[in-house]
């Protein structure tokens, strides 16, 4: 199930605060569960992808942040 621009949202801002502390539970952004499994497969400098899965709820999605061209 694809995530609502709201949802993007507001997993973005949960990633950015996980990035700061990988060891901190994690919301899941569909049922609100403690313990979404993030994994960072970004390929930066070109784009940010993190792939989010859930076990209570069965969310299995990738999350796309583009990012500004190189220089």
């Amino acid at each position: 199930m694809p995530l609502s621009l709201d949802q993007h949202r507001e997993m973005s801002r949960r990633i950015a605060a996980w990035r700061v502390d990988p060891a901190r539970p994690v919301a899941c952004p569909l049922c609100g569960t403690e313990g979404l499994k993030i994994i960072d497969r970004s390929a930066r400098p070109y784009a940010e992808w993190y792939a989010l899965s859930c076990s209570a709820c069965g969310l299995d999605e990738t999350l796309h942040i583009p990012l500004g061209q190189p220089m």
